[in-house]
């Protein structure tokens, strides 16, 4: 607990400097990974206020008992259980001197807009900035070993399934196997709904597990993750059931080669445009730009998507010093197959540590 304690006070202190720097009174906090990031609270109903010299941690009487348990005790952290916590706010004048409130545009509802402009009507609400998520790209230590942990059961994972797979097996049967294998080894829960897709439909980059049946000759592409300790991995795998057609094999070769490059260019400082195009160029040399269409790669941690965004649409963005990145690059042949292979790195001065552990190699099963 003195570990999680401190690295949640050296992050709320970083985000009162950014605070400080923004002109912002008081930040107004409703994300709930955030929340988690912040506090160590996993419930579904809770907000955050964090102030200069205090905090104010919110929720209902559904989480009392999980509150002691989750909860770090942080310096000047005050605790309210409530039904209306926004009125809980107004009665005990929480924000009667707060003048500019940070809110978060992404995650603030309308309603929840309209309650908060109607209990304070002389605040002003002005964007955060993605303070809270600038602040989470940087992964501490022990926090890594979470995603480290997340990973290396996604892999352990991908090697049990590819002993299952063989032609009759459904694409949902496979995702479920997925998914069991995943909790039995220890995860809290997937990272996102499992994608499993084989032939022609493995030319969609997010489509769901049907009840199709697998083929001789499919590609099946599976992308799946798992959370440990509330935090996230995400990796992708194609592999072929038989023997890979020859076209089957350049592409594949093709999509090796791009994201082993792109790993081993991957560093801190790093212009995020610039790591994207070292991986779409070898695709774009061997003639399926084209069929490259989404970006290269992703913030990882508490979320599966968090920024910086790997992208050639990317402004200027740098890979931090200490992030956890995805690295994903795919191609998409419409009416053929779909190749994606994805790896998660941490991101440490010079270089990158791969941890998906799961073999890239062409496997033909």
């Amino acid at each position: 607990m003195n570990e999680l304690l401190q690295s949640s006070e050296q992050r709320i202190r970083r985000i009162r400097k950014e605070m400080i720097s923004s002109k912002i009174d008081a930040l107004f906090v409703n994300h709930l990974p955030s929340i988690r990031y912040l506090t160590g609270f996993s419930g579904s109903s809770a907000l955050l206020i964090i102030k200069h010299d205090a905090l104010y941690f919110f929720t209902n009487d559904l989480y009392e008992m999980q509150i002691k348990n989750e909860v770090y005790p942080i310096k000047g952290l005050s605790t309210f259980i409530t039904r209306s916590s926004i009125a809980e706010m107004a009665s005990r004048k929480i924000l009667s001197k707060v003048k500019r409130l940070g809110v978060s545009e992404g995650s603030m509802t309308h309603a929840m807009y309209k309650a908060l402009t109607t209990a304070f009507p002389n605040v002003n609400m002005v964007s955060d900035a993605g303070i809270v998520q600038t602040i989470n790209m940087q992964k501490m230590p022990h926090e890594v070993e979470h995603i480290r942990k997340a990973s290396k059961i996604a892999s352990k994972v991908f090697q049990s399934i590819i002993k299952v797979i063989k032609p009759g097996i459904s694409e949902a049967d496979i995702a479920a196997e997925i998914s069991y294998q995943g909790r039995k080894a220890g995860a809290e829960k997937e990272s996102f709904d499992i994608i499993v897709v084989s032939g022609e439909r493995s030319a969609m980059p997010h489509g769901r597990a049907t009840n199709k049946k697998i083929k001789k000759g499919d590609a099946i592409t599976m992308d799946f993750g798992f959370y440990v300790n509330g935090f996230a991995s995400d990796m992708t795998r194609t592999v072929f059931v038989g023997k890979a057609s020859q076209r089957q094999k350049l592409v594949y070769n093709t999509v090796l080669e791009a994201v082993l490059t792109a790993n081993a260019a991957a560093k801190a400082g790093i212009d995020c445009k610039k790591l994207d195009g070292i991986a779409r160029n070898i695709i774009e040399k061997a003639g399926f730009g084209e069929f490259f269409r989404h970006s290269l790669g992703h913030g990882l941690g508490i979320e599966v998507h968090e920024s910086p965004r790997i992208s050639r649409e990317a402004g200027g963005e740098k890979v931090p010093n200490g992030s956890v990145i995805t690295i994903e690059p795919g191609i998409y042949l419409p009416g053929e197959f779909g190749v994606r292979i994805e790896d998660d790195l941490h991101i440490a001065g010079k270089g990158a540590e791969v941890l998906t552990l799961a073999s890239k190699q062409l496997l033909e099963l």
